[in-house]
């Protein structure tokens, strides 16, 4: 299965953010097969990682039709890689037979989907324990909770000390949409959308399927990148703004700025939803800005107060040498168990 490496990820990491969690996952530990509805029966809450092929493999239809039948609340997880099975939720629905579409797709279920990059992934386990963790006995008259990873990129942790300008040319479709996400999220950061850089300190280059469909955008580019102005490529994924696969720019851009190096510096990836807080955040990153402490961070640092132990729910992992933890406002869960 092409989602296997991803949900044995999703397993240990889940397992390091709730370690009273009880996951089962078939390809760990399913020891009778004949039994699988068995261990469905036993689960509280049910996750499909939902990648192409996966509605062709039959213990996998047999899993979503008993989960159905005995009416388990479920989690879906869509995988974002073309390459490893990735696919858009229409065309994963298309391949799910048709009398099982409408439990799946049109139930309103928790839907997250899975990127590869650490700051999304985050997210996206978040959005995977709140969904678990609304499923156990403490939390079923909540509907959602105030669940943090620590570590985890949030715009509020962000701002601009110094003097910042980005150039969002008319001439770049998209660009000063984007632009003006960026400055609703932080207010002093100024925008330009002239012809030219002028005062500009970066240049917004955004890359969608219009991208380079005027030619006035490649002699911009070309003009910025001989005047030294920083270029910060922001690469959209959202489909319903345009967004497309990577290697479609290697097709559309011009040979002369893909043979003088530009795409050899990082684009930032801008996904949709609840992931797109992170992406406005790394853009800001890119475009100079840095951390910033709280009132309640600096009040705490003068006064080198000890903070009170909180009745949270917690625990620390450590992921790419890396901690972070996940903390609810709310009292400790008891364990909840999960088939993915």
């Amino acid at each position: 299965s092409t989602g296997q490496e991803a949900v044995g990820n999703i397993k240990s990491e889940l397992q390091l953010l709730l370690p009273d969690i009880k996951i089962f996952l078939d390809v760990d530990d399913l020891n009778d097969i004949g039994a699988l509805e068995d261990y469905i029966q036993r689960s509280q809450v049910i996750l499909f990682f939902l990648s192409r092929g996966y509605f062709r493999s039959q213990n996998c239809l047999r899993e979503i039709r008993s989960s159905l039948e005995q009416s388990k609340p479920i989690v879906l997880v869509q995988e974002a890689d073309p390459d490893k099975g990735g696919g858009t939720l229409q065309a994963l629905r298309a391949e799910c037979p048709e009398d099982l579409q409408p439990d799946i797709f049109d139930k309103d279920w928790p839907l997250t989907i899975w990127y590869r990059i650490e700051e999304f992934q985050l997210v996206s386990l978040k959005i995977i324990a709140e969904a678990l963790l609304l499923c156990s006995p403490n939390y079923l008259d909540k509907t959602s909770l105030p669940l943090k990873v620590t570590g985890e990129l949030q715009i509020k942790a962000l701002g601009f000390s110094t003097f910042a300008k980005v150039w969002a040319s008319p001439a770049n479709a998209g660009a000063k949409e984007l632009a003006e996400e960026l400055v609703t999220a932080y207010p002093s950061l100024n925008v330009s959308t002239a012809e030219e850089a002028g005062d500009a300190t970066h240049m917004l280059l955004y890359l969608n399927e219009h991208s380079f469909s005027d030619e006035r955008l490649a002699e911009q580019v070309t003009q910025a990148r001989q005047d030294r102005l920083p270029i910060v490529m922001a690469h959209e994924n959202d489909l319903n703004l345009g967004g497309c696969p990577f290697s479609r720019f290697f097709e559309t851009t011009p040979q002369e700025l893909i043979a003088g190096g530009l795409y050899k510096d990082l684009a930032r990836s801008c996904f949709a939803g609840r992931h797109r807080e992170v992406s406005l955040a790394l853009l800001a990153k890119s475009l100079g800005a840095t951390s910033v402490k709280s009132s309640a961070d600096l009040r705490s640092s003068i006064s080198e107060s000890v903070s009170v132990p909180q009745r949270a729910a917690s625990s620390r992992i450590g992921v790419r040498r890396t901690s972070k933890t996940l903390a609810s406002t709310s009292g400790r869960s008891s364990a909840a168990a999960e088939h993915v």
